[in-house]
């Protein structure tokens, strides 16, 4: 089940391409979390500027992956783990035109200044699929934000399912 949802998963969401300009870190915005979830207050404005970031990425990670290009694919995973059970994508996937993915963030569990987590669908615009909602961490590397966990359960604030 696991291996499924990730490669649905996988066919639908990418990250920044080597041709796009990388995001950068993302100005502060003052959130609380309630304490009855785990969700923060977040912006409209801040919130579009997640989905623009993580637009980015995904579009940039099946643009890799349509062109073959191994080191940009790697260049946008930030732990070890999770770009290896991705890496799998290479020897399976195929496209016989340019992927297009559009994503919607639902929810934003953690916005921090080095880790944003949140609830997302994404839509293979190409393949007129759509992914189950599912949480994707990005975490800012070198002061470029880069895919660190897609899947269910972790928010920044426990230890990295990859490196537990």
């Amino acid at each position: 089940m696991r291996w499924l949802r990730f490669l649905a998963f996988a066919m639908l969401v990418g990250a920044c391409s080597p041709s796009s300009s990388p995001a950068t870190t993302p100005p502060s915005v003052a959130t609380t979390a309630p304490t009855s979830t785990l969700a923060v207050t977040t912006t409209v404005d801040r919130l579009a500027e997640i989905e623009a970031i993580y637009q980015d990425i995904a579009q940039g990670r099946l643009d890799a992956l349509y062109s073959g290009d191994e080191e940009a694919f790697r260049a946008l995973h930030v732990d070890n783990g999770y770009l290896e059970e991705s890496m799998q994508l290479f020897d399976e996937l195929s496209f016989d035109a340019p992927p297009s993915i559009v994503v919607d963030v639902l929810e934003v569990v953690h916005d921090g200044a080095e880790c944003i987590a949140f609830e997302e669908m994404a839509f293979r615009v190409d393949l007129e699929l759509s992914s189950e909602p599912s949480i994707t961490v990005l975490e800012l590397r070198n002061g470029v934000w880069v895919l660190s966990f897609a899947g269910r359960g972790w928010a920044c604030d426990g230890p990295h399912p990859y490196n537990s």
